[in-house]
């Protein structure tokens, strides 16, 4: 991170189990499943809502480790610098707190890893199957983006 974004993030530092690099440039914060929706409601406390927006969320099958990785891309402004706020989830069971009463963007993001990979946001009223994947995927019970599929 660059110098000033890292100050202003330095606040994360106790929920922050790892730290790398997605690509040059790119900071990559690992947390835990339950520590997510404080690390944005502090993040928004610390450095405040326009200083910062949350671009996407990407669910990635990680079948061969048995889990499912979430990565949530952060752009803090005025940097214009992306970080990756990643968590895993258990293939088995992947739920976490929903954050779209603390970043109501987060709702598209959370769909769809909902109905394309079987992601339960708790707390996410607005949850269901069918909105991204056809109907006949979701009468067989299956999501499409899960290695195992069969899609």
């Amino acid at each position: 991170m660059t110098t000033g974004a890292g100050e202003r993030l330095s606040f994360m530092d106790k929920y922050v189990v790892e730290k790398g690099v997605v690509k040059p440039g790119r900071t990559l914060l690992v947390v835990k499943p339950e520590n997510v929706k404080q690390v944005f409601a502090e993040m928004l406390e610390k450095i405040g809502r326009e200083n910062m927006y949350l671009s996407t969320i990407v669910a990635t099958d990680m079948k061969d480790e048995g889990r499912i990785r979430l990565d949530y891309y952060v752009v803090l402004l005025p940097e214009e610098e992306t970080i990756v706020i990643r968590t895993h989830l258990p293939r088995d069971n992947p739920v976490v707190d929903s954050i779209i009463d603390v970043i109501p963007g987060a709702l598209a993001g959370e769909c769809e890893a909902h109905d394309l990979l079987g992601v339960v946001f708790q707390g996410n009223p607005f949850l269901r199957r069918g909105f991204f994947v056809p109907r006949d995927l979701v009468e067989q019970g299956k999501y499409p983006l899960r290695k195992d599929s069969g899609v």
